[in-house]
């Protein structure tokens, strides 16, 4: 009786040792998956940023890009004037 009983016993505690080890497994693959997200967080803010004053600097180019060609068509204009005034005159 003795040995049945210590078999039992041995048999429950290695079930309950093997039921609990893939909790752990799960919390771990739990906490990993939590770490990944976390990082292509990060990442995905870092690429925003980056995004973002890229975008910043392209629309300070082109709106310094559109001041200078419009300086440059109004010099033009002037230009244009002044000889068809010299022409007419």
């Amino acid at each position: 009786m003795k040995k049945v009983l210590t078999i039992l016993t041995v048999a429950s505690l290695f079930a309950i040792t093997s039921c609990g080890t893939p909790e752990k497994k799960e919390t771990n693959t739990e906490k990993e998956a939590n770490e990944l997200m976390e990082e292509m967080n990060k990442k995905a803010a870092e690429v925003s940023e980056k995004t973002e004053d890229e975008v910043d600097k392209i629309t300070k180019d082109a709106e310094e890009a559109t001041d200078k060609a419009r300086e440059e068509m109004e010099n033009v204009a002037d230009t244009i004037e002044q000889k068809a005034d010299e022409v007419i005159n």
